[in-house]
């Protein structure tokens, strides 16, 4: 028969081993609990892409799904993110090399929309298809899961999301044109 003494024993070991052990366990799993962004993400993808309103420069309400029927690039940026800056002459170019068979909505996280009218004013303004939106709130981020600028969703012609990339890109190479090709008809 088992004396009272040793399950006790027993049972502060376990307990004495458990809780390292659980502690261990948290610290290890910690990092797969899934962000925000990919929350949002899964969110995206399971009720659609959402739809909102955002000032464009002239402070005219501009709703995203206004472009519904041409593909977006849905690109969140700001002048004071040094990659955004790098991109933004690619997408120009992209927008230029469609001819109105795609429109770029780039949403600008700055404070100041005076650094968004400087700004544009030193890239020698933007083409028709190019839509500069003013989100001093930061909105369309929260709305978005964005942890990072620059981030741009590409979305089809019925507005569901295709791509979501993170990071600088160079839109005109040779290799985006041909993915804008393929999936999105151009």
């Amino acid at each position: 028969m088992v004396s009272l003494k040793g399950l006790i024993a027993v049972l502060v070991t376990g307990a004495i081993l458990a809780v390292p052990l659980y502690f261990y366990w948290e610290f290890l799993t910690q990092g797969m609990q899934p962000s925000v962004a990919t929350i949002k993400l899964n969110e995206i993808e399971r009720s659609g892409f959402p739809d909102f309103s955002v000032q464009d420069m002239s402070g005219e309400s501009v709703r995203l799904y206004s472009f519904k029927g041409r593909p977006v690039i849905l690109n969140l940026w700001a002048t004071w993110c040094a990659p955004c800056v790098k991109e933004f002459p690619s997408l120009k170019r992209l927008v230029e090399h469609y001819k109105g068979e795609l429109v770029v909505v780039a949403v600008s996280h700055d404070q100041a929309k005076e650094d968004v009218e400087a700004f544009l004013k030193a890239f020698g303004g933007v083409p028709k298809d190019l839509v500069v939106l003013w989100d001093k709130e930061r909105i369309t981020g929260q709305l978005l899961g964005t942890q990072q600028l620059p981030e741009t969703f590409i979305l089809n012609r019925e507005m569901k999301l295709v791509r979501k990339i993170a990071g600088e890109q160079v839109w005109d190479d040779v290799r985006a044109l041909e993915f804008f090709s393929e999936t999105l008809g151009l």
